[in-house]
């Protein structure tokens, strides 16, 4: 596969803004900075990772697909990326992020027959592995009636932790309680104009902008044509009993499970279209706990019975774009973006920075043209709904 190079005579921008407090936000201000361009954070809320990267773990979780296209690509290239550029950012030590190993479950015939097919490819055993169910067992410390893909470098991450360390290079200036209203661009870049929380009118200008606060991008006049749709999801912070706390793997089937940290596990997370509320619902959690006992019943069992509205949670809303894949790079002349997560923030975000680093200064990109061309907003146009 071609990789593409830009013009190594291409001048760099000096300053930026972005905009967006959450993952996809600050690890592309992290990536900008790093280049020593001068960036202004702007967000809405008060604090960093108030919406989907806001929730109080986050699984790194890969789901590669069994055929050889460009998402599967991305994925695997987005999920290697991820591993390195974690261990720079948010180093294992067990309270911001855990390396515990993480467990796809063949626990369906979708799942069956695509584990199936991964498993008739050769995989490096850092990246994943195959096991039975006596296998899965033994991994994770509860009992597993399916076998499944392993992946030993996986685990979860606390998200607001990880946006924190990104937005604390000395060159991003947070602008955090300020709503971007308009974006009007000038002979030299861009401004951006907007009020406080105090409904104090504030502008910003820089030489370039990048977009990255998920489907509110619609808002802006030069985005409202893209295909972003909000997808709600829903956590379960359950307590741990005797049994339970003997899991020390991420478990995943149609959802996941993590394991305890203080006492509590995570369970996630439902899944709705078009749905903004952040209503924690207990009728999401018992969505939760059905397919907990679905895909590991023994794991269901050892959480112990208790009323589900009495639990924990958070909602918050993602943001899809069609094809599964983000919309990642330019979108007029000094204007970018990057949007569309869905579930794969903790993944994507990272290798997709510093795409728009490479296009933005000239470097040499971390993905092949093919790829490229799928991100790319000036060429994505479809009405399929997006999964994510």
């Amino acid at each position: 596969m071609q990789y593409q190079t830009y013009q190594s005579d291409k001048t760099s921008p000096r300053t930026a803004i972005v905009i967006g407090g959450g993952i996809a936000g600050c690890a592309a201000a992290y990536a900008l900075a790093q280049q020593g361009i001068v960036v202004t954070l702007i967000d809405r809320a008060p604090h960093l990772a108030s919406g989907a990267s806001g929730n109080p773990r986050g699984i790194l979780h890969a789901r590669f697909g069994a055929g050889d296209n460009p998402l599967h690509q991305f994925v695997l290239a987005a999920y290697q990326h991820a591993l390195r550029w974690l261990d720079e950012v948010l180093p294992v030590d067990g309270v911001a992020r855990a390396q515990c190993g993480l467990l796809q479950l063949a626990c369906n015939a979708v799942e069956v027959k695509r584990i199936g097919r991964l498993a008739q490819q050769t995989w490096p055993p850092h990246l994943m592995q195959f096991v039975d169910e006596k296998q899965a067992t033994e991994l994770t410390g509860i009992e597993m009636q399916f076998g499944g893909a392993w992946f030993p470098t996986g685990g979860w991450v606390v998200p607001p932790v990880l946006c924190a360390k990104l937005a604390s290079d000395v060159r991003i200036t947070q602008r955090l309680g300020h709503h971007a209203e308009s974006l009007v661009k000038t002979a030299t870049g861009w401004q951006v104009l907007g009020q406080t929380a105090q409904g104090l009118a504030w502008q910003e200008e820089a030489d370039v902008l990048v977009v990255c606060c998920a489907h509110t991008a619609k808002n802006f006049e030069q985005f409202a044509h893209l295909k972003l749709t909000p997808v709600r999801g829903q956590i379960s912070v359950v307590a741990q009993t005797q049994e339970s706390q003997a899991l020390h793997a991420v478990v995943c089937g149609d959802g996941y499970c993590a394991p305890s940290v203080n006492n509590e596990h995570v369970l996630g997370a439902t899944h709705a279209f078009e749905d903004e509320s952040k209503e924690v619902r207990s009728a999401d959690h018992a969505e939760n706990l059905a397919h907990l006992n679905a895909y590991a019943p023994s794991l269901r069992q050892a959480l112990g019975e208790r009323a589900t509205q009495d639990w924990q949670g958070r909602a918050s809303v993602r943001c899809s774009a069609p094809g599964s894949m983000p919309l990642v790079g330019r979108v007029a002349d000094g204007l970018y973006c990057s949007l569309g997560h869905g579930t794969r923030g903790l993944l994507t975000a990272g290798i997709s920075a510093e795409v728009l680093v490479a296009e933005l200064c000239g470097l040499s990109t971390p993905l092949p043209q093919n790829i490229l061309d799928e991100l790319t907003p000036l060429r994505r146009v479809s009405t399929t709904r997006p999964r994510v």
